[in-house]
């Protein structure tokens, strides 16, 4: 295996060929609202991970409404703003990568998606 100096994900080790050694890997996607992405972004850095924000936007039962004009009217979102924050750990250390990003959210609600990474070759 060639090491690499790239610092994403910190504890996962790069190859130039598929490998069986990476495949004890999980993909952990956190679906947040904005305003709770410094909570989960600093629970991992706490743990030395990096990791990959995205912007998304979701339909839900919960509708936003946003004031217009001079604020005497409002109107209601056809979708909520969201971020995924993505990040790639060995499997080992999911659970405790959970309990640590749920205490940090302060009782704030989130969703993690967990999925298994085949393998991480560099190019």
């Amino acid at each position: 295996m060639v090491k690499d100096n790239t610092t994403l994900p910190f504890e996962v080790t790069y190859a130039e060929m598929p490998g069986k050694k990476s495949r004890t890997m999980k993909r952990l996607a956190v679906l947040v609202k904005a305003e709770n992405v410094r909570d989960i972004i600093s629970s991992l850095k706490d743990l030395n991970l990096e990791a990959t924000i995205y912007d998304v936007k979701g339909v839900t039962k919960d509708k936003e409404r946003v004031a217009s004009g001079r604020g005497s009217g409002t109107v209601e979102l056809t979708y909520n703003s969201r971020k995924v924050v993505a990040t790639v750990v060995n499997s080992a250390v999911v659970e405790e990568v959970v309990s640590r990003m749920k205490k940090s959210l302060g009782g704030n609600k989130a969703v993690v998606m967990i999925s298994s990474v085949d393998d991480l070759v560099m190019i």
